[in-house]
């Protein structure tokens, strides 16, 4: 297999504040970010070649923030794959240096979906076979999926409630969380009400508003610069179509994230296994898919989730601290971008009091429904 084992890093972040901002268009908060960024590294813009973006929920920004943005780059590419983006955004950049294109990419999200009043989740009006099976939303199938794994796997209402206490408990140490100095207790969450059963309130991640830009470039070029790099160790991609199209009920009977592929891809490449994994960022849409995928890529069995949960391992001092910033929970809403900027944060020492001590490795994960399954992404890092 070839490798792309720490010849590209991280060197650039680039964030806007997060939470409700009327008075920014969402291609003035990426054109921010992506200054930002571009500072931050100490890079020059006419020495960015790359510009991958994806658009938040509600739409934006639009391919013209590139522009304002003032990098004159060799090409500039939109993608969309939901959570999964982020992680697919950086094999996209690496191929892209692979093959001599350019030496540095910047990579964007942006969103206004909280200015812009945008329900999401809200039902379609065509009729259509998930509409059948009460599928009428992402929570209601997410819920549909929860209900079977709970029933198979032993995971409770009160686990659940963990996720999301454990992640507020994060973000209450991150002022720029936007859920930053608004607790939630166990038994808060317990009497938040029901989205769709059994998925809560609390359950379910923000809608905000932000952006984040991000640079990436070659480990030669990264000498040079401003910030510590964080090194791409391996990444991976997966898709749950792949499973489901052995039998058209597949997809009702959900047994975990389909992972294999992009899990067997991402640790093949980094040489390591899920036991010298430091920190993690799982995509955490909704609480269920944490332990979820702390089983489908490999930390415990399934049926052990429970267990590692009440065990307290996704803890700041746990076994595999998960989530450090409160991602999409409680930090911010910016899909799978939400995780990838954590992990580079956590390597750079930039975690604040969530700051996982001589962390050295991090495990981000992206989940993204596509229209035809659920794509799935993974990637390692390390400082």
């Amino acid at each position: 297999m070839a490798t792309i084992k720490d010849k590209y890093a991280f060197v650039g972040i680039g964030l806007t504040k997060q939470g409700s901002l009327p008075d920014l268009t969402v291609d003035q908060l990426a054109v921010q970010a992506g200054l930002r960024a571009l500072e931050d590294a100490g890079i020059k813009k006419a020495d960015v070649g790359g510009y991958i973006f994806q658009q938040g929920i509600g739409g934006g920004p639009s391919a013209g923030a590139v522009r304002d943005i003032g990098i004159a780059c060799q090409f500039a590419l939109e993608l969309q794959s939901g959570g999964a983006t982020a992680v697919a955004a950086v094999c996209c950049a690496i191929g892209a240096m692979e093959a001599g294109i350019c030496e540095a990419v910047m990579l964007l999200h942006a969103t206004s979906a909280s200015s812009m009043g945008v329900l999401v989740g809200a039902g379609g009006e065509g009729a259509s076979t998930e509409g059948a099976y009460g599928w009428y939303s992402p929570a209601a199938m997410v819920a549909a999926m929860a209900r079977r794994y709970m029933a198979v796997y032993g995971i409770t209402e009160r686990h659940l409630g963990m996720v999301a206490t454990t992640l507020r408990e994060n973000a209450n140490k991150r002022p720029d969380a936007v859920m930053y100095g608004k607790k939630l207790t166990m038994e808060d969450y317990m009497k938040s009400r029901y989205i769709a059963e059994p998925l809560r309130a609390r359950d379910c991640c923000l809608v905000n508003d932000g952006a984040v830009a991000l640079i990436i470039t070659t480990a030669e070029r990264a000498k040079s610069l401003r910030r510590p790099p964080v090194y791409v160790m391996g990444y991976g991609l997966d898709h749950s179509q792949r499973e489901a199209s052995r039998t058209q009920q597949a997809i009702y009977q959900f047994d975990g994230p389909v992972t294999d592929k992009a899990k067997e891809s991402a640790f093949g490449m980094a040489g390591i296994q899920p036991k010298d994994i430091d920190v993690a960022e799982f995509y955490d849409a909704f609480t269920i898919s944490v332990p979820t995928q702390i089983s489908s890529y490999g930390f415990c069995k399934k049926g052990e989730e429970g267990g590692f949960l009440e065990e307290g391992n996704i803890r700041l001092d746990g076994k595999l601290p998960c989530n450090t910033s409160g991602t999409e929970q409680s930090w911010s809403y910016l899909q799978g971008f939400s995780h990838l900027t954590e992990g580079i944060r956590q390597m750079r020492g930039e975690g604040g009091e969530c700051q996982i001590r001589d962390a050295e490795t991090c495990l981000v994960s992206g989940f993204g429904a596509t229209g035809i399954g659920v794509s799935a992404s993974c990637a390692i890092l390390r400082r």
